[in-house]
C-alpha cells in the first residue's frame, strides 16, 4: 500500500492527491498540520530528512518532491498515459511542472500567508500562539515565524504575487488556445500541476483572476470539472468559516491592475 504524507492545506500535495485520483491508486494518507510544525518534528523528518511535504512511501523506499512523485506514480501504474507521447509536447509538460514549483508556488506564498494563514492565527490569544510558535521544533526558525505572525499585513508582497499569477494565466491562456490543454491534446501531469493553483486561487478567493484571460478560465474550469479534482480537496466541514476577507482581496487585486 502507498502512503502520502501530506498536508490538505499545502498546495504541492494537493497537486499529488489529484494525481492519485485520476491514476485511481489506491492509497493510505497521513495527514500533516503545517501550521503546527509537523513536518519539521523528528517522526516525519525521519521520513523525509527535508521536513518538506508531501513524501511518499512505497514498498521501494521514500520519494519527495510533488513532480517527482507525479512522474514516478504516472510511469509506474498508468503507463506514462499523463505524459504526451510527442517528444515536443513531453518537454512542454515538464517546462509547466517546472514553472509550477519554480514560480506559482512561491508566488502563491505571500497571499496564502497573509490572507488565510495570518487571519486564522489572529483568532488565538496571545498565549495560545505563542504555545503554537514556541513548539517549533528549531527555534531561530521559529523566531522568524513569530516575527512574521506578527509583522504588519504585507499587501506590497500580495500584489506582486497577484501580478505574477496574472502573468502566468497570460501564458496559460495563449498554451491551451490549440487542444485545450497545456501541453499535447489531453490531460497531462502539466495540468494536474496547474490545477494546484485553481483550487488555492479559490480558497483565496483570487479565482476572479481567471476571468482576465478567457482560454485560461475555460482551462481551470475544464480541470476543476475533473471528478479528481473534487478528490484532492479537502473534505468539507460544516460551518467552518474560512478567515480570508473577499473585500480586501477585490481591493488588492483592483491596486494590482491600476
Amino acid at each position: 500500500m502507498i502512503v502520502l504524507h501530506h498536508a490538505w492545506d499545502s498546495l504541492q500535495s494537493f497537486k499529488v492527491r489529484m494525481c492519485l485520483a485520476e491514476i485511481g491508486i489506491p492509497w493510505d494518507g497521513i495527514a500533516l498540520s503545517l501550521t503546527d510544525f509537523d513536518h519539521l518534528k523528528p517522526t516525519y523528518l525521519a521520513v523525509n530528512p527535508d521536513g518538506l511535504v508531501p513524501a511518499l512511501e512505497t514498498g521501494e523506499g521514500v520519494l519527495a518532491e510533488s513532480s517527482v512523485i507525479n512522474a514516478y506514480l504516472d510511469e509506474a501504474f498508468n503507463a506514462s498515459r499523463l505524459q504526451p507521447v510527442d517528444a515536443f509536447a513531453r518537454a512542454r509538460m515538464r517546462w509547466w511542472c517546472h514553472h509550477e514549483d519554480t514560480v506559482v508556488h512561491p508566488a502563491i506564498r505571500p497571499p496564502t500567508f497573509n490572507l488565510y494563514i495570518k487571519p486564522l492565527l489572529a483568532g488565538l490569544s496571545a498565549k495560545a500562539l505563542e504555545e503554537k510558535v514556541s513548539g517549533h521544533p528549531q527555534p531561530e526558525r521559529a523566531a522568524t515565524y513569530r516575527a512574521a505572525v506578527s509583522a504588519p499585513f504585507d499587501a506590497a508582497a500580495v500584489i506582486a504575487a497577484i501580478r505574477s499569477l496574472d502573468r502566468t494565466m497570460f501564458r496559460i491562456d495563449r498554451a491551451v488556445a490549440g487542444s485545450g490543454w497545456l501541453a499535447g491534446d489531453a490531460l497531462s501531469l502539466a495540468d494536474i500541476a496547474m490545477a494546484a493553483a485553481v483550487e488555492r486561487l479559490e480558497m483565496l478567493c483570487l479565482d476572479g483572476l481567471w476571468d482576465r484571460h478567457p482560454g485560461a478560465r475555460s482551462w481551470s474550469r475544464q480541470v476543476a470539472g475533473r471528478p479528481s479534482f473534487t478528490l484532492a480537496r479537502e473534505p468539507e466541514t460544516p460551518g467552518k468559516p474560512s478567515p480570508v476577507d473577499p473585500a480586501l482581496v477585490r481591493a488588492l487585486v483592483t491596486k494590482a491592475f491600476v
